[in-house]
Parts: C-alpha cells; structure tokens; sequence
C-alpha cells in the first residue's frame, strides 16, 4: 500500500483514484450512520453510483480540460485543491443533511479558493487527510455489518406456538396510535388531562388493560420484540442501538406474529403512513402492502412519503381477491412522541392537542371496522409512552425519575374482544411482549401456551464512555428499578 501511494505522488493526477478516495469518505459516513436503513443491495448499489460515480466522473472531466486546455492546464494544481475540497463537501452536504447546504458550501468555495493560492502545490495532501477521516466511518461500518449478520438467537421460542391450531379465526385489526400513553399516565401530573376517549373505549365494547407498559422505548426495538414475542434486549450486539439490527426485516417483514398466522390461514396486511418500517425494502412476507418499496427515495429522511392511513385501510379491507381471515397491522403516527423543540409545557400542550386529534380518528376508524367487521377482535395498542416531561432526548437515557420512566413506556392498550376471550386467559396480560401470544393461547382455546410468557421487564440503554448498555428500568411486577 505503501508503494502504491509513493508512485500516486511522483506520477501525475489519476482522476479514478481522486474521484475513489474523495466518494469514500462520504459514502462510508452516509453508511455508518444509516446502515440499519439502508442496507439492502439495492441502496449499496445506488450509493456506490452516487458517491463513487459523481467525484469520478468530475474529475474525469477535468482531467479532459486539462489535457485540451493549456490555459486550465497551467492552473492544474488550484484548481484540483479547490475542486477536492467543494466535491468532497458537497456530497457530504447530502450526506449529513439531505440537501444541498448552497451558502455554507458558498462561504467554503471562498476558503478554499483563497487557500489555494499558497497551498495549491499539496493538493494531493488533501487526499492522504481524507483517507485518515475515512478511518472511523469505515470501521463502525465493518462493525454494524458483523452486527446485521450475526444470528438473531433471541428469536428462538421455548415452545411450538408458531404451530398453533386455531379453533376460531376471526379478523384482527391491530391499530397502533405511535406514542399514546395510557390512562394512569394521562390523569398523571406530568401529561394531567381527563382524556374522555378511554370512557368512550369502555361504552363500545372494549376492556381496557391499566398500567400497561411496552418493553422498549421506540417504535423499532418496541415493535420487533413484540411482533417475535420475545425479549431481545436491544439484541447481542457490541454497540446496543434503538435503532436496532434487523429490526426493519422482523417489523415488515418475516416474523414469528406473521408465520403463526399464515400457517392458521390468514392473509396478512401492513397499513403504515409514512416509510420508516420499510426504509432498507425489507423482503415482503405480508400479503398486502398500503407503500411500495418504489416509493421510497434512496435518501430518505423517514418523512418523504405520506398516506392516508384511513382510506388505505378501507381499501384493503375492500380488497376481494384476497381469501380467508384477515389481520391488519395499522399505524398512524399520532400522537407521537414529544421532540424536545420547546419548553416541556409547550411539549406536553402540542402532544394533548394531538391527542385530541387522534381520538377522532382512532373513533372514526373503529366506527368503520365495526360497521364492515362487526365479529373481528380489534387491538389498539400503542408502540411506547410520549415521553412528556423530559427535556432532552439524551435524558431519556439517563433519568432515574420514576414519573419520567413510567412516561417512556406507558402505553395505551384496549382490545375489543367481541366475545372471544375466554376469562381468566388475559391475566397476566401486562406488556406488548405478550399481546399476541396470548392473543393465539385464546383463538387456540389452549393455556398452554401461557406458561411460556416473556417477563414483561421494561428495558432502556444507559450511555456509557464509549458506547450504551443496557439496563431494565422496570422490572416484571412493574416496579421502577435502578438495576
């Protein structure tokens, strides 16, 4: 390697290697803080084209000019530095921002044209400086494909419920309102409102389960435990993350909710509004899907594409050519959590404002569900808490409040049974771990099945020197823990 780079100095500007090394830094930085969204073959593909392709293809370019132009040629050097700098900045833009930043890259063409006029002669420099900043990207992306690649074990089931007989399959609709935290919590000092939508829960039909908690404080690790029934404890990785390996593909994709209800019959439908499950185009396993992977961009900013969660919803369950009972996965991304852009009372103002907002649609929905479906099981289950009353986003890693804990992982759950629930099966019903499998102990009509319920700990990661580990917040009889 040594030799290589010694000949590249004494020998004249190579544009392949030039445009190479000044594509690598960002293509491994995009990489490095984006893998779990993007690592399917056709984003690699793509990102190699645009951050190897463009600065090859500039400096080819250029290297043309240069050869045809004795004018240009006599200003080789100063204009290669200037030209290094902007490529390498202007794609970095994109990459750190998704977007072309026009004044910063404005004020840093000014920089580096004043600059080259003393140091023009050491263009080649500025490469050897951007191979060393490469140096950490590229490892923390060696490091998060081992992570990916590694054997999800924790998915393994102590019992043979993926091969559970059902006695009765009726259609289940599982709405999942991103952040609505439950009653204890919204009658809380923290989030204090009297919300009359739990009333309403009650006088149509459904039980509502107090003190309910999901495991996980974000919707990847919250959801990908619950849809394996499993505790993954952000999963054995060296650097635990919520945005956790995998997790994408167990959501959208293949799971252990979806195989035990494909091999009863039942054809399977996911009703998202915006990409942010299906970012890294998971392999579909579901039989219908409201987004197709073609819709979303390669950049992506999880916000790119939105639908209309209702009228998809109408239309799949109006869809005929799809045969035998049906379970509809539904999110709608309210409430939401809280984004840390205000005072903590401005928070938790805008956050009862959409929940106020959401009400209506969550009763409008069901309204609809039980005009067209009046005999389906209806779930509406929240991911995790809102999160009111932290003030920083780092907090949430942090805070040893039990108000605080409680406000991350409360979660709003309420199943309109409509007849199937065989008393005394839902117990012990207390965590999102658990909803399904107790949902197929009772279509199976067989307690067995109980006996292998996960503890329904809450877990979170606590920021170390280095990286985070992971610690339980709340213990399986619902205690805040310290632990």
């Amino acid at each position: 390697m040594g030799n290589f780079f010694t000949k590249y100095f004494k020998e004249n500007f190579n544009p392949l290697l030039t445009g190479l090394i000044c594509g690598f830094y960002p293509l491994v930085f995009y990489f490095s803080n984006n893998f779990s969204a993007i690592n399917s073959w056709e984003h690699l593909g793509f990102f190699l084209l645009f951050f190897i392709g463009i600065p090859v293809v500039v400096f080819t370019i250029a290297s043309l000019f240069f050869k045809y132009s004795e004018t240009l040629s006599k200003y080789r050097t100063r204009i290669l530095f200037v030209l290094i700098i902007m490529t390498v900045a202007t794609l970095m833009s994109q990459a750190m921002y998704l977007t072309i930043k026009k004044k910063m890259l404005l004020g840093l063409l000014i920089v580096s044209v004043l600059a080259a006029l003393k140091m023009h002669a050491h263009y080649k420099k500025l490469l050897v400086i951007i191979l060393l900043m490469s140096i950490l990207p590229t490892v923390n992306c060696i490091i998060k494909i081992v992570e990916h690649e590694q054997k999800m074990e924790w998915t393994a089931l102590p019992d043979s419920i993926e091969n559970v007989k059902f006695i009765k399959t009726p259609n289940i609709y599982m709405i999942q309102p991103d952040g609505y935290v439950g009653r204890d919590m919204m009658e809380s000092n923290l989030y204090n409102f009297n919300n009359p939508f739990y009333g309403w829960l009650e006088n149509n039909g459904f039980k509502i389960y107090d003190g309910f908690r999901s495991n996980y404080p974000a919707s990847l690790t919250s959801n990908s435990s619950m849809f394996s029934m499993k505790q993954h404890r952000f999963g054995k990785v060296l650097f635990p993350s919520i945005d956790m390996p995998n997790s994408r593909d167990i959501i959208a994709g293949n799971n252990t909710t979806i195989t035990t209800l494909r091999n009863n019959g039942y054809k399977n439908f996911f009703i998202v509004q915006d990409e942010y499950f299906q970012q890294n185009r998971p392999k579909q396993e579901y039989d219908y899907y409201n987004l197709d992977p073609d819709e979303i961009p390669y950049f992506s900013n999880d916000n790119n594409v939105k639908k209309v969660v209702f009228n998809d919803l109408k239309a799949a369950m109006d869809t005929v050519n799809i045969e035998g009972p049906r379970f509809y996965f539904v999110e709608k991304l309210l409430p939401h959590h809280i984004h840390f852009a205000a005072s903590k009372e401005e928070e938790r103002d805008t956050y009862i404002e959409k929940i106020k907002e959401v009400n209506g649609w969550l009763e409008h929905t069901v309204n609809y569900i039980s005009e067209k479906d009046p005999n389906a099981i209806v779930i509406i289950l929240a991911d995790h808490g809102g999160w009111v009353g932290l003030g920083s986003y780092p907090e949430m890693f942090s805070t040893e409040d039990p108000q605080q804990i409680r406000s991350i992982y409360s979660t709003l759950a309420a199943i309109k049974w409509n007849g199937h629930l065989k008393e005394g099966m839902d117990a012990e019903l207390n965590s999102n771990v658990n909803i399904f499998r107790v949902l197929f102990s009772i279509l199976s009509e067989n307690p067995e099945y109980l006996k292998y319920l996960e503890e329904d700990s809450s877990y979170n990661l606590q920021n170390g020197t280095f990286s985070k580990s992971v610690r339980a917040v709340i213990d399986d009889s619902g205690n805040v823990t310290t632990n």
